[in-house]
């Protein structure tokens, strides 16, 4: 423990002095406690235990009307460390999760402010699946796993470098789809800490652009391989295209078509029948150049034996802009609290 915070703050300290215009850092310190969801009537009994956490982050930000431009806000870039003990040793033990995030300011008062922090890392797991030696934990297979995780904040002022912190996260584990049984876990948990401010600025005010009377349009692939009942790996895509319009500063609501191509699916006659479209609504939150969304997908068709009790299933996907017109991210598509896989995406907007 002491090794991996250790290397940690070594991380954030070059990161920081690296960033020459940096105008604010600060480093927090969170105790978390949470339940696990049992999505499968199975899980029931292996979810009751309750996770704690201790969570440490460190997080910059720049004030240049550029980076302000980037989301339409200020925000804050950041790392966290945390270890996750799931109070069931010999079956679940424990995550160590490291992750990168993105915290934009919803609002600030004087002494209060409420952010939105979105992140994506990876998660080295204690206690994995075994037939023979662990044979109920089917939340996860591999030690190393994604984490993604979305957690609203409020922060209330003590002194010019002091802050209380108050937070709820919704977090996932899972390894995207590259080993069996691969359920996932998701957690929600509610935390407290305090939070110090090594450097500090004011605010300085920008005024926001006027929103664009538009619609706009996009279309994305998203890779990833998965594995085929003859044990090899097998590519796996999926083409969307979409569109969408602000209705907010920060919130566009659309929908579009997608259609996926899983090589990994047995098939009787014709690889036609691996073919899976669907036809979607989705809501985007939009902080400038990142790009959140939540899509809700009614199967058009699908492969005889796949998902035969589901007729929805749910994309989240985030994205990052790059220049005008390309954007990269990964996506997470899932039948309600059941993760299926993910995947990495490239785009381009129109």
């Amino acid at each position: 423990m002491k090794k991996a915070v250790f290397i940690f703050l070594i991380l954030s300290f070059l990161t920081v002095n690296a960033e020459a215009q940096v105008s604010s850092h600060k480093i927090g310190l969170e105790s978390q406690y949470g339940w696990i969801i049992a999505h499968n009537p199975e899980l029931q009994d292996l979810a009751s235990s309750r996770p704690i956490s201790l969570n440490l982050s460190s997080q910059w930000m720049k004030t240049t009307r550029k980076n302000w431009e980037a989301c339409n806000c200020f925000h804050y870039l950041g790392l966290n460390l945390s270890v996750v003990d799931f109070q069931n040793p010999n079956e679940l033990g424990q995550a160590w999760n490291l992750s990168g995030n993105f915290e934009p300011y919803l609002f600030r008062t004087d002494r209060w402010s409420a952010s939105l922090s979105t992140g994506m890392g990876v998660s080295y797991l204690t206690r994995i699946y075994d037939p023979i030696e662990n044979p109920r934990n089917t939340f996860f297979s591999a030690p190393i796993s994604f984490l993604i995780f979305v957690a609203p904040k409020l922060s209330f002022e003590l002194s010019h470098q002091w802050e209380l912190q108050a937070s709820f996260s919704y977090n996932h584990i899972s390894n995207g789809g590259q080993s069996q049984p691969n359920r996932g876990m998701n957690y929600p948990m509610l935390g407290l800490g305090v939070v110090h401010y090594t450097r500090k600025t004011d605010l300085p005010s920008y005024e926001k652009n006027p929103l664009p009377n538009k619609w706009s349009f996009y279309a994305d692939l998203g890779f990833n391989t998965r594995d085929s009942d003859n044990g090899t790996r097998q590519p796996n895509f999926t083409l969307a295209g979409g569109t969408y319009r602000k209705f907010t500063g920060i919130i566009g609501l659309g929908g579009g078509i997608e259609i996926a191509k899983d090589f990994s699916l047995p098939i009787q006659e014709s690889r036609k029948e691996a073919v899976i479209p669907g036809i979607f609504l989705e809501n985007h939150f939009l902080f400038g150049k990142f790009d959140f969304s939540q899509r809700m997908v009614k199967y058009l068709s699908r492969p005889m034996g796949y998902q035969e009790d589901r007729e929805f299933y749910q994309r989240y996907t985030l994205n990052y802009l790059m220049g005008e017109n390309i954007r990269i991210g990964a996506g997470l598509k899932a039948h309600g609290h059941v993760a299926e896989f993910m995947d990495f995406r490239i785009g381009w907007i129109f």
